[in-house]
């Protein structure tokens, strides 16, 4: 019988740019947000035989921002950015989305490896880019020659998208994308969720507590245990507040009878009478800012839960701390409440004292005597225009210094399709919002300040390019109402005699300062209603909200200029 030499087994090879459109369909990358440039088209070249749509912006905080809003509702989102400039504009938006927790990965191109020089004198557009945003990511490399493309996106992919969870950076050298080399293909790995420690500390104190209080960060939503700490809520007459300051989504729905707003907001009441508080994945209540007050000043008892570790270790004031999953540790709550329960007649006071702090919450406020009182009232009087929006679909809001009043203004149960920027960088809502209408392929409704709005000009032209039906509501003020209000508390501080020196507003004040809001609006094609004080304000959203499967439309609402 004759014998025949085995033939050596030859390994596959591809270009990296091959193996990055391969790894993006079978991860279901379904989209890629971006803005093309010279070092990358070899991905895009291959990008239009796949299943993956390259969705364009003009600008690079818009890509960011569109990937962002997208993650939010997908769970998982890619962008890709151009070397050195285009990664120091996407900057802003890459730090709301580090906020938000947000499962982004951001793929950069960069000089071909051969060429790379160190320090920053190098070619133009060159820079490392890693360094640049390494504290805004989970993880940030730079792939050279001779590196095999797949693992490392597999890397990344999991940084991103495991809690605690946020952008990955990875930037790509040009001969990386055009050089063939190995394949290899990662098994992904089985992660078992975190458990949280023993809690019978937290059941015993929530069972006995006369006021007890839930706070919630938008990674309770993220994690999927929003309906557990309802649950919680609803068996146990215990209230549910927000994280305070901007929200990246909401923890539970916020038209719900057991929420109660937000820390700060509304919430002055909840915050200050609770007995025993619960956080659960709270981003804000770290001590990196010196407070005069305690942030629950009655409180005996305080425990708080986060994926992150970094959010615990930077937190002092409280008993309890465990780094675990916000669901696993609501879970882990309802099972020990359900085993030891309190008292009929405690969830009975505790009903009426929710009862209480909701009709606290309704009641009239005073006719304000100074500016900064009527600019809350003007924010509030705009949040009142909008409290169906989730009801109409998803809410994609930056309005800034309106945000709690936004969010306690909804009346919607469900608070799932709620996107806010907890970063505060300026300019990330409309691209968002694009971001969002993509993903969900449901209406959205876009809230914005008309500062934000000037920040945010860029994402129109993907609003405008694709059709997406997209309302934007324009709460105008005249200009940048937070900073007016900074100037204000700096007079205030330093008593300086108002009667004397009035604030400058500086740039503050844009009522008859460059093109109208409107004039922006129209110029990308898109309908714009522009009301006066007088006009219907229902009306004229419900006729928007009605016209918008045709295409993108806005709405400017004046909500008032506070003066000084």
């Amino acid at each position: 019988m004759e014998k025949h030499a085995m033939e050596p087994s030859v390994q596959k090879r591809a270009t990296g740019a091959k193996e990055i459109v391969r790894f993006l369909e079978d991860h279901g990358y379904g989209h890629m947000f971006g803005l093309p440039g010279s070092s990358m088209v070899a991905t895009l070249y291959e990008m239009q035989e796949s299943s993956v749509q390259y969705v364009p912006t003009i600008h690079e905080s818009v890509t960011i921002a569109a990937a962002d809003g997208y993650a939010r509702v997908k769970g998982k989102a890619c962008a890709s950015i151009y070397m050195a400039p285009g990664t120091a504009n996407a900057l802003a938006n890459l730090y709301n989305a580090w906020w938000a927790e947000s499962p982004i990965l951001v793929m950069a191109s960069q000089l071909d490896s051969t060429e790379r020089s160190a320090g920053s004198n190098g070619m133009i557009c060159e820079g490392d880019t890693v360094q640049i945003v390494k504290p805004f990511t989970r993880l940030a490399h730079e792939l050279g020659r001779d590196m095999v493309v797949r693992p490392w996106l597999e890397r990344a992919h999991r940084a991103a998208t495991s809690m605690p969870k946020g952008p990955a950076f990875l930037s790509i050298c040009e001969d990386v994308y055009e050089r063939e080399g190995p394949v290899e293909d990662v098994p992904p790995p089985y992660r078992a969720p975190s458990r949280t420690a023993d809690v019978s500390a937290i059941v015993t104190a929530l069972a006995t507590a006369e006021r007890p209080l839930i706070v919630v960060g938008s990674q309770l939503r993220q994690s999927g245990g929003a309906a557990l700490v309802e649950a919680l809520s609803d068996r146990y007459e215990i209230p549910v507040g927000y994280d305070g300051g901007f929200q990246a989504g909401l923890g539970v729905g916020p038209g719900r009878a057991r929420t109660v707003g937000t820390v700060m907001g509304r919430g002055v009441a909840f915050q200050n009478e609770a007995d025993v508080v619960v956080l659960i994945g709270a981003n804000l209540f770290a001590d990196g800012k010196r407070r005069e007050k305690p942030w629950f000043s009655n409180a005996k008892f305080i425990a708080q839960a986060n994926a992150d570790p970094k959010r615990i270790e930077h937190t002092q004031f409280a008993n309890w701390t465990s780094v675990c999953d916000p669901a696993a540790f609501a879970e882990a709550l309802l099972e020990g409440l359900a085993a030891e329960p309190p008292r009929a007649e405690l969830q009975e006071k505790r009903g009426k004292w929710i009862k209480s702090l909701v009709a606290a919450a309704r009641e009239p406020r005073p006719q304000p005597t100074d500016a900064t009182g009527l600019a809350f009232a003007n924010y509030a009087k705009g949040a009142s225009y909008v409290r169906d929006a989730l009801n109409q679909g998803w809410v994609v809001d930056e309005s800034v210094m309106a945000t709690p009043m936004i969010i306690d203004a909804q009346n919607c149960e469900d608070g799932r399709r709620y996107c806010g920027a907890p970063g505060g960088s300026l300019g990330w809502a409309t691209g968002a919002a694009a971001g969002v209408a993509i993903a969900s392929n449901e209406p959205v409704t876009c809230v914005v300040g008309d500062g934000s709005l000037r920040f945010g000009v860029h994402g129109l032209w993907t609003i405008a390019a694709l059709n997406l039906p997209i309302t934007i509501v324009v709460l105008d003020n005249g200009g940048y109402g937070s900073t007016r209000f900074f100037e204000r508390e700096y007079i205030a501080r330093r008593g300086i005699e108002t009667n004397l020196t009035k604030p400058s507003y500086y740039n503050m004040d844009l009522r008859s300062l460059g093109p109208s809001v409107a004039s922006v609006i129209r110029g990308f094609g898109i309908d714009c209603t522009e009301l006066s004080p007088e006009d219907d304000v229902d009306a004229a959203l419900k006729t928007a909200w009605a016209a918008r499967g045709k295409g993108p439309n806005a709405v400017i609402i004046p909500i008032g200029f506070e003066g000084y």
